[in-house]
């Protein structure tokens, strides 16, 4: 499986100044210059995660010669997930992961900028876990396949749908978009369609996250619509007489049957755009 480190993405901070600690921990205090941008990305600090910033940080790369056994983005990422599994996303400060690896806040600033960094490479981080191996069985069940792994590992994951940026362009999130694309193309899919499609699977992957939130994952167990029958009958009887009709799915269905129907709806709108042999 291939898998890039987050050293290889580089490190574009320099230290910080203690006095800033508190403020920049939280993600809200002024970020420290950052390096010469690349040709076309003069201007204002990118946003942590976004295109821009990723290209920064790989820009920076080679100018770094981390000490062997020293403190490296790597490191910092592995601490921040015990702090996270230990804490929760309100648990996570600069602090707190300072405290994990024994060294200072002032330390970590000279590979992050802030908690926000942090939280973007923790997010392409854990998307290096995907597994992109073929089934044999042709671009569907390879796509059904990534879909379910990728489903996986964000259930597996301590950051919650809020604090996962729907579009990534980390190294280990750019293989798995790379990986969809190129098994749409396979498939007989347009260029076009093909960005389409991948966006219409990274949507629904962002979707079924925040579904998790509010449904159980398997029958049973409390939910927000308990009290829903209370509910209509307590309305006219001629208004929502469909949802009175056949609404009990939608009251009912659990996050892993709605994901199982979601994917086959949308890998059916695929399919129907495939083009047919002969």
């Amino acid at each position: 499986m291939e898998r890039r480190s987050l050293v290889e993405s580089g490190d574009t901070r320099l230290d910080a100044p203690e006095r800033a600690a508190g403020a920049r921990e939280h993600g809200t205090g002024p970020a420290e210059p950052a390096p010469p941008a690349p040709p076309g990305y003069e201007g204002t600090p990118p946003e942590a995660g976004s295109a821009r910033w990723w290209a920064q940080r790989a820009a920076s790369a080679g100018r770094r010669r981390p000490r062997p056994g020293g403190l490296s983005s790597q490191r910092i990422v592995e601490a921040a997930l015990d702090v996270l599994r230990d804490g929760g996303i309100d648990g996570l400060t600069l602090r707190c992961v300072a405290e994990r690896l024994d060294t200072t806040i002032a330390s970590l600033y000279r590979h992050i900028a802030s908690r926000d960094e942090l939280i973007a490479l923790i997010a392409d981080h854990v998307m290096g876990e995907i597994r992109l191996d073929r089934t044999g069985r042709g671009w569907r069940a390879d796509i059904e396949a990534l879909m379910r792994d990728f489903r996986r590992i964000s259930l597996d994951q301590p950051l919650p749908p809020s604090a996962r940026s729907r579009t990534g362009y980390g190294p280990n999130m750019l293989r798995v978009v790379d990986a969809a694309l190129g098994l749409f193309l396979e498939a007989g899919l347009t260029a076009d369609q093909a960005g389409y499609a991948t966006i219409t699977m990274l949507e629904l992957m962002a979707s079924d996250a925040i579904l998790r939130v509010h449904r159980p994952q398997s029958s049973g167990g409390p939910t927000g619509s308990d009290g829903f029958g209370e509910l209509l009958d307590g309305l006219p009887a001629d208004q929502l007489t469909a949802l009175r009709a056949a609404g009990g799915s939608y009251i009912s269905a659990n996050a892993d049957d709605v994901f199982d129907h979601s994917m086959a709806i949308f890998l059916d709108g695929v399919a129907s755009r495939v083009p047919r042999s002969g």
